[in-house]
């Protein structure tokens, strides 16, 4: 939700009348004055968007050695029991039109406003937009890997899909589907039931939201068939409606090393996106009866009865929305809402668990945007409403973006010394700033990437590992896939390092994590250097993504993100929890007083958010959504033009 309001022009007609002498005439002359009002959102101190209040019994403890890596002009710094305070400013339109211009991307945001006088804060949205680029890229890798190549020590999916083909008999359903399926990879293989082929082709042709390529995946045309391919054998059959898979049973029952292939493909894309969100054919080999097969899905938390070959994996917000509109959504019903109440209120818990995969890692590090509470800064930061509005709009821009990374595998439906002089006394102190604050989200995030590390190391064998480089649209990244995952883990190790010096809060990791943290603070410290120059923050961001289908009505849920914005962060610290200083001559921490504590303030480079229903028919992928924001500019014509 965007809080930035027009303003409202109100035109006061004020009558001046005037009696003169001259010829004998009454004149009246009219003066309009023009007076422009700006409103704040209205506050709701009952809801989730409440100023924080100051709470003393609930103020972070003083620890004298937690002492700031940075002087302040001399000054020793320990904000350890000091409270800062987060606010986002009102941007008025008629003075600050360029802040809320929209750009297709952070490099081109940031230079548009060099010439105003405001420190651009790298914002959790800027920071993730480095972390999308190296997502895709490597899941890009992946897919093209994980679907085509074969060597004696691995199989790729396609291999699988032949040799499953080749397993059943030519004029089986089964290898109608396979010959359908399998002929998007422009691979033919013996079928002879053309009626079953036919079929098949039409079902899934029919399906745009399935059979078109979006987000990555338009890349280039291997991509574009690992998307079809992947999207086809997905392909969601009732129970009773499985005819065409008993050969495909029978295959895996009797071969075994076809049985421990699917086993492999199954938990590969498990691990990189979430568990199987429905029945496989695995399942139906292993529970040969109907009450099995319910055992089965109330021990995975199924919510369909339906099977396919190979799934996409589960999520919480499909679930959600399965739950809430069993029979279809209206035109006033948003998903992204309900996701956000849901998550508020803990009926929805990001925790994974011991079946997730890295989409759940991925998403459970952006909680504490929605909820700052469950964060281990949450006493050391004091939140205006307007700020948590902004962190909401962060929330949804970011999920935006996991989502669309994961569209095919997910379901959518050190101190320094101080000089030996008495320094002079500190007239202001603000906060110092180096990124925006979120230490348990940056946190998250460096830890779902040491996940996904042991993902592949388990699944991609050594040889290639070493080799493998994430893509681009244009080709391939520069380093080895495994050094830029262990580098853009090391960034947000870093960045939650930073970010925690920053408030004053101390370190919460595990004793293997800590060893890693200096050389991590070092990578982000020279990465926020010079991080506008980075080639990441120059590629276009915005996207789009399908959430939710109503085929009765023949509409789509989409979110999008059409472009960055710009914020504007107000810190100051909280007066009754001020920083202390100290010299270096021993002597005791001393708080400041409120007049010596000064604000700060700085740009946020932001993310806007849709959340729009489109007709069904309307997919577009990301060249065609850039498109369309090229030619409508404002984020009001950009809904117009999708609804159309």
């Amino acid at each position: 939700m965007r809080w930035i309001h027009q303003p409202v022009l109100l035109r006061t007609l004020f009558a001046l009348v005037t009696l003169t002498t001259l010829v004998g005439c009454l004149e009246t002359e009219a003066t309009v004055i023009e007076k422009t009002e700006y409103h704040a959102p209205a506050a709701n101190q009952a809801g989730e968007f409440a100023d924080d209040i100051y709470d003393a019994s609930a103020a972070p403890s003083f620890v004298p050695d937690r002492v700031d890596s940075r002087e302040a002009k001399g000054w020793s710094v320990n904000l350890s029991a000091a409270v800062t305070k987060l606010d986002q400013d009102l941007l008025k339109p008629d003075f600050d039109e360029e802040l809320l211009k929209i750009h297709a991307n952070y490099r081109d945001a940031i230079r548009s406003v060099q010439s105003l006088n405001i420190n651009v804060l790298p914002s959790i949205n800027l920071i993730d937009g480095k972390a999308k680029q190296f997502d895709d890229g490597l899941y890009a890798a992946l897919e093209q890997y994980w679907f085509q190549e074969h060597a004696a020590e691995f199989q790729g999916d396609l291999t699988f899909l032949k040799e499953l083909a080749a397993a059943v008999p030519v004029d089986s359903r089964a290898a109608a589907y396979f010959a359908a399926g399998l002929e998007l990879a422009e691979i033919k293989i013996p079928a002879t039931n053309q009626a079953s082929i036919t079929f098949f082709k039409t079902r899934f042709a029919s399906d745009l939201v399935q059979s078109k390529p979006i987000g990555f995946y338009t890349w280039n045309e291997k991509l574009k068939q690992c998307y079809r391919v992947g999207r086809f054998f997905q392909m969601e059959f009732e129970l009773d409606d499985n005819d065409w898979m008993q050969p495909v049973i029978r295959a895996l029952q009797t071969n075994s090393e076809l049985q421990a292939t699917y086993r492999r493909i199954l938990a590969r894309w498990a691990r990189l996106s979430n568990s199987p969100s429905r029945l496989t054919a695995l399942d139906l080999v292993e529970n040969s009866t109907g009450q099995d097969l319910v055992r089965v899905r109330r021990q995975r938390n199924l919510t369909t009865s339906t099977v396919s070959l190979i799934p996409p994996g589960s999520n919480r917000e499909t679930e959600l929305t399965r739950r809430l509109f069993p029979n279809g959504f209206s035109a006033k019903d948003d998903v992204m809402r309900e996701l956000v109440k849901a998550i508020r209120s803990g009926t929805v818990d990001l925790h994974p668990t011991e079946k997730s995969g890295w989409y759940d890692y991925q998403v459970y590090a952006l909680e504490t945007l929605l909820v700052p509470k469950r964060g281990d800064e949450s006493k050391s930061l004091l939140l205006s409403g307007n700020y948590k509005r902004r962190r909401l709009e962060a929330f949804q821009a970011l999920m935006t973006k996991r989502k669309e990374t994961h569209v095919l595998r997910s379901e959518s439906k050190f101190a320094v010394e101080s000089a030996l002089a008495r320094p002079e006394p500190l007239e202001r102190f603000s906060p110092r700033l180096r990124l925006e604050p979120a230490p348990t989200y940056y946190l998250r995030m460096a830890r779902s990437y040491r996940f996904l590390n042991q993902v592949l190391r388990e699944f991609v064998p050594e040889t290639q590992l070493t080799t493998l480089h994430g893509l681009t649209e244009q080709g391939t990244r520069k380093q080895p896939l495994l050094d830029e995952l262990s580098e853009i883990e090391r960034l947000f190790y870093g960045c939650y390092a930073l970010s925690a010096e920053d408030i004053g809060l101390g370190l919460n990791v595990n004793e293997d994590e800590q060893a890693v943290l200096i050389e991590s603070r070092s990578i982000a410290e020279k990465w926020l250097t010079n991080y506008s120059d980075d080639p990441d923050l120059a590629v276009d961001t915005r996207v789009i993504v399908p959430v939710a289908e109503d085929l009765r009505r023949g509409v789509i849920s989409v979110w999008a993100t059409p472009g960055i914005r710009f914020s504007r962060l107000k810190t100051s610290y909280v007066p009754e929890a001020p920083p202390r200083v100290k010299t270096s001559d021993g002597e005791d921490w001393t708080p400041l007083k409120p007049e010596q504590l000064g604000e700060a303030i700085y740009l946020l480079p932001v993310d806007e958010f849709v959340s729009v229903q489109v007709p069904s028919s309307r997919i577009l992928n990301r060249k065609e959504f850039q498109d369309l924001c090229n030619e409508a500019k404002t984020k009001d014509e950009i809904v117009q033009r999708l609804q159309r």
